[in-house]
């Protein structure tokens, strides 16, 4: 029998919104909701359709259609996505905040899941505020044939989290750094697992202690605190993408 992939099994463990990326002053972060709030849905519609940032289609570009460097362009992650039933959306605002947002293709008004944070004013880290990846929109377009869960073990939310990287890489951005928020330590291991799968690392735990504090007024709860170079997580989704595609690396 096949093992379940790896994000169907974080959206069944989730029956109420938790976290894995956290937004300073809201502890959530991993959040498995049943639909988008409204509010999110009217931002969403006021900036839909920008991908401003991001570079164009490079012309290194190989007889399958791929690009031969070792981390796909705009348009390879695009037309995966779009191949799997799900469109990419980018939005960016003047306070250096970044959005990336998944719909499912054959109904734009069903939003997959979305990613949030910014640059940091150091300009060398991206900071992930929060990503939520709402199960009911994901049921609904699981009804469609078109749609193949975004093509990998990982999901649609490594698609979003593709295109957010891509912006930090083109930002100046060396690293990314995002919290797993511990609100149960099943739950915990769990988010942990899946993005160390994903290539992140485990920087050290942010706890109760006074040392904790300033990475607490940061993050907005405790949690596990991970990272890792913008690059190396690109390739590594690279991989995994091309060989989803049975392309080679």
């Amino acid at each position: 029998q096949n093992e379940l992939p790896v994000y169907w099994l974080l959206e069944t463990m989730m029956q109420k919104r938790t976290a894995a990326f956290a937004p300073p002053k809201s502890p959530v972060a991993f959040a498995a909701t049943t639909k988008p709030s409204s509010s999110f849905c009217n931002h969403y519609q006021h900036h839909h359709g920008a991908f401003g940032p991001l570079s164009a289609a490079s012309d290194n570009s190989n007889d399958n259609g791929q690009t031969s460097s070792n981390i796909a362009d705009i348009e390879e992650i695009t037309a995966f996505a779009s191949s799997n039933g799900v469109d990419l959306q980018f939005t960016t605002n003047l306070s250096r905040g970044y959005r990336g947002v998944a719909l499912a293709k054959n109904d734009p008004e069903n939003i997959l899941g979305y990613i949030e944070g910014f640059v940091r004013p150091a300009g060398n880290i991206l900071h992930a505020d929060k990503m939520e990846i709402f199960k009911g929109a994901l049921n609904t377009a699981r009804s469609d044939e078109g749609f193949s869960g975004g093509g990998t073990f990982l999901g649609p939310g490594l698609l979003i989290a593709f295109v957010c990287l891509l912006h930090g890489k083109e930002s100046g951005c060396q690293n990314v750094e995002f919290l797993a928020i511990d609100d149960a330590e099943f739950q915990h291991k769990r988010l942990i697992r899946y993005y160390k799968t994903a290539g992140f690392r485990e920087v050290r735990y942010v706890g109760e202690e006074l040392k904790d504090i300033p990475d607490r007024l940061v993050w907005g709860g405790c949690g596990t605190l991970m990272t890792e170079s913008i690059g190396g997580i690109l390739e590594k989704c690279t991989r995994i993408i091309r060989v989803a595609k049975g392309g080679r690396i």
